[in-house]
């Protein structure tokens, strides 16, 4: 059996290697009586198993005969979140499980959740990129790695084609984001909002770990953060953003391709995985084109706002880790061809980018897409993506950060109120965490 992690809430490391569909749907097979048959490995993630991992698994299991895999789907939001936590917790018999998103990562690491993978990793010249700490794509704490990037999500910026030619605007191929400002301006117009919610700003300027000083001190006080909250208020109270208070009632952070595609706004800022709900006529009928931007640059600065995610990890308690790491080496160099179609990029893999390109827009793609405009974005100006390795009260500080971004963007709070906030409390849990 692997070394099971005891990690503590202290300073994490990442080093080298999507948010999932939201929905409805429950988390199922979540009982203590699963079967804890040693040829049958219990996997839980968040991609619908038709869209990619059940045909992973049916090549793991015609590779290895006699073994038999379970694929458990939940849905990566709040409530699918706490029933896997509370499933790992409890003792369910799950062996691997997918994380997305680093506050969900830092928690079940902390918690001692994840097995250690740090030997098995070093053993496999396959998985050396995983070990690159120049670009980290992995958890790492001292020689313990207890999770594995399985895909990079770059952001970009979807244009609605006939509210896009309808303003009159070119679509952007190179932008900053004062040209971000005025574009979203005029498509807010007749009903229609210019988009959602901004870009990060104090990302795309500062990049990986940008809630932190050098000295590891909270960095909220930068500049960046209280534009970020200035520009959005201001926005949203000249009716150019989507209300924020229609926005959470709604749930927009997991539900936003509902209004894009009612063309409440029409520029969308979002990740690969997002364009299956685009090809979905059934679900989501719809007879406009999409385009592809970039995301805009500040101040020449270009970190793109997604990060590599869908971390693959091991049950510490799970008694089949061998068996495990099998099919989470298999999946790390395998599944590309599979999973593209769930719009996931990934790390590892001999897939070309046409090959990828096809597999993300999918069947019929000229008719949904500006095919050369996605080429162009997701991998012919390769965006710079990055991975937060300080850690530091990181679930605690996302939490903070949210509480006084919504109230600020609700128009409740001053954006330099907000942010004050934000970073007082920043440095308190910084404070506290170093005294642990």
């Amino acid at each position: 059996m692997l070394p099971a992690s005891g990690l503590s809430l202290s300073r994490r490391q990442f080093a080298g290697a999507m948010g999932a569909a939201a929905g409805a749907a429950a988390v199922t097979g979540c009982s203590s009586s699963a079967s804890k048959d040693m040829d049958t490995l219990q996997v839980w993630g968040g991609i619908p198993a038709e869209s990619g991992p059940q045909a992973v698994i049916d090549r793991f299991q015609e590779e290895h005969p006699g073994t038999h895999v379970t694929y458990t789907r939940y849905v990566n939001d709040d409530r699918g979140n706490l029933k896997v936590n509370t499933a790992l917790q409890g003792g369910v018999d799950i062996d691997v499980f997918f994380t997305y998103g680093v506050p969900n990562l830092t928690m079940r690491t902390n918690s001692g959740l994840a097995a250690d993978v740090g030997d098995l990793v070093r053993a496999t010249p396959e998985l050396e990129a995983f070990l690159d700490t120049e670009d980290p794509k992995a958890l790492i704490d001292g020689d313990e790695i207890t999770a594995l990037a399985t895909t990079r999500i770059p952001q970009m910026v979807l244009f609605n084609e006939d509210l896009r030619e309808r303003a009159g605007i070119e679509l952007p191929t190179q932008w900053t984001v004062e040209e971000y400002l005025e574009i979203i301006r005029a498509l807010a117009d007749d009903g229609k909002y210019g988009t959602y919610v901004l870009p990060d700003i104090a990302r795309i300027q500062l990049g990986p770990n940008y809630r932190f000083t050098d000295s590891g001190d909270s960095n909220f006080s930068h500049p960046a953060f209280l534009e970020h909250f200035e520009l959005a208020a201001e926005l949203i109270r000249d009716g150019v953003l989507y209300p924020w208070s229609q926005a959470l009632a709604r749930q927009l952070e997991a539900y936003q391709q509902n209004n894009f595609i009612a063309q409440d706004f029409g520029l969308w800022t979002t990740a690969p995985y997002s364009l299956r709900f685009l090809t979905d006529q059934e679900e989501y009928p719809h007879d406009f084109k999409v385009a592809c931007a970039p995301v805009p640059t500040v101040d020449g600065n270009d970190w793109n706002t997604g990060e590599y995610g869908a971390f693959i990890q091991i049950n510490s308690k799970s008694p089949k880790q061998e068996l495990a790491w099998e099919f989470c080496k298999f999946w790390l160099l395998e599944s590309a061809q599979d999973v593209v179609k769930a719009g996931y990029i990934s790390l590892l893999g001999d897939v070309g980018d046409d090959e990828l390109l096809d597999g993300i827009l999918g069947e019929d793609a000229e008719q949904f897409f500006d095919v050369d405009s996605f080429r162009r974005t997701l991998f012919e100006d390769q965006p710079r993506m990055h991975l937060d390795t300080e850690l530091t009260a990181y679930t605690e500080i996302t939490q903070k950060y949210e509480q006084q971004r919504d109230v600020c963007w609700l128009l409740e709070r001053s954006p330099q109120k907000a942010i004050e906030n934000v970073d007082t409390n920043a440095q308190a849990l910084i404070d506290r965490f170093e005294e642990d």
